[in-house]
This record gives C-alpha cells, structure tokens and sequence, in this order.
C-alpha cells in the first residue's frame, strides 16, 4: 500500500508536528514576557530534545521505535546549565522528546485508519480491479489454460485467506525435482503456482504480483515485504484451451 499508506502516514505525522507546535505555543504564551525566548531558540531546543535512545518494537506487524532515553534533554541540560537558562529552555526540551511518542502515535494511527481502508487479508484489496488481467505461464509445468475474467470477478468474494506454509512448499518441490532426476523425468517436476496474472490494480495503489495455483483456486499475492495466500472453494477460473467453457 505503498502510495495510499504514505498518504496517510504524511497526514498523520503532520497531526503530529502540529500538536508539537501548539503545545510549544502554549509554554512560550504561559511564560512570563520578559523570560519569553526567541522562537528561533525554542525551536532548535525541541529538536535537540528530540534526540533519544530508543529501541524497536514489532508492533501491528511494523517495527516501531520507543523513545526510552532523552539524550537531547541532558544535552540541553548540559549547554545551558552553567549559563542559568535551563530553566527558560526545560519545558521547550522535556517536548522535544515528548514529540517521539506523538509522532509514535501518528504511525499507530495510520497503521489503524489503513488498516481499516485496506485490510490486508481481504483479496480486494489487492485485486480491486481485473477487468483487464491476462495470464502468463511462467513454468513448465503450466497447462495450456486460457482465464475467464468474468468467472474471475464472480469468484473474487469467495476468496478467503489461509496461512501459506511455504517452507512445506518448497519441500515438495524438493522432493518432486529429486525424484524426477533418479528417473530422468525432468517434466513432472510440479510447481504449485505456474501461472503469473498481470494488469492487476490493487485498491491502495501498490505494486503487487499475484501468481495463480495451478488448479486455479489459489492466489498468492506478493507485495513489497510479504505475501498472502488466498483460497477459493468455487470453480476455477482457468480454462483448458479449446474447452467448451473458453
């Protein structure tokens, strides 16, 4: 969801800065005028204050980073210490390093609100539009088949997700291809996903292969970082060329 969740990920993080620039403008209001800083001061001690250690959380299937340390703080504290402002500048610090866990709740919630648009385990989300798919085969193994677009659209509800176990996919082909070559059978080497579909427009945007189980009652969806397997229980949608049902 690379466009639509950058999108989102942007508007989030600008809810974020700001938050951070009206809460800045309250300190500054609050103070006294005459112990007002320069708001050019202000706003590099926030970004220093920003500066922490942090560690990293998988979170939401994301990995996430926690502020722990504030290393800008003590940074500011060190500066300015000695020359008795730390106390004009304090606050300014203390929500620069505060601005870590907005901006770590501007990624919680556009995970959410994408989540909610694009739900990662629907197929629609990732096959939003097929009117203009055509099939590739891209194994030997493949049949002659030609796709039925309608039947396509007609099943695409019916498509529910399963936990693909692709270690136990990958075995089987192991096993197939060493007992093709004790028998000199090259040909019936199986792959389970012989066949490629293209033209595919997902509903967020991103790029996505979408490769097809030789029955034609499987897709396994492959995005940038991950994949998904779907499974349908209706008929195929492939069609064994010069068939009837072409």
């Amino acid at each position: 969801m690379d466009f639509e969740w950058n999108i989102i990920q942007v508007v989030c993080t600008i809810l974020a800065w700001g938050l951070l620039a009206f809460l800045g403008w309250r300190i500054y209001r609050s103070q006294h005028v005459d112990k007002q800083p320069q708001l050019w001061k202000i706003i590099i001690i926030v970004f220093i204050g920003i500066f922490s250690f942090s560690i990293n959380l998988p979170l939401f299937e994301e990995i996430l980073s926690l502020a722990i340390l504030p290393l800008g703080v003590w940074i500011s504290y060190g500066v300015l210490k000695g020359k008795g402002r730390w106390l004009t500048y304090r606050k300014y610090a203390w929500l620069g390093f505060a601005g870590n866990y907005f901006f770590l709740g501007a990624t919680i919630l556009a995970i959410g609100i994408s989540g909610i648009l694009y739900p990662k385990n629907e197929v629609e989300t990732y096959l939003a539009d097929v009117s203009e798919v055509e099939l590739l085969s891209i194994h030997p193994s493949g049949k002659e088949v030609n796709i039925s677009v309608p039947k396509l659209e007609e099943s695409l509800s019916s498509f529910k997700w399963e936990r693909s176990n692709v270690i136990q996919w990958h075995d089987e082909m192991i096993e197939q291809k060493w007992s093709a070559e004790e028998n000199k059978e090259q040909e019936k080497v199986q792959e389970k996903f012989p066949y490629l579909l293209t033209n595919v427009k997902a509903k967020a945007g991103q790029k996505v292969r979408v490769y097809v189980e030789s029955d034609g009652k499987g897709l396994l969806v492959t995005i940038k970082d991950r994949q998904f397997y779907f499974r349908s229980n209706s008929a195929s949608f492939l069609n064994e060329r010069g068939s009837d049902n072409e």
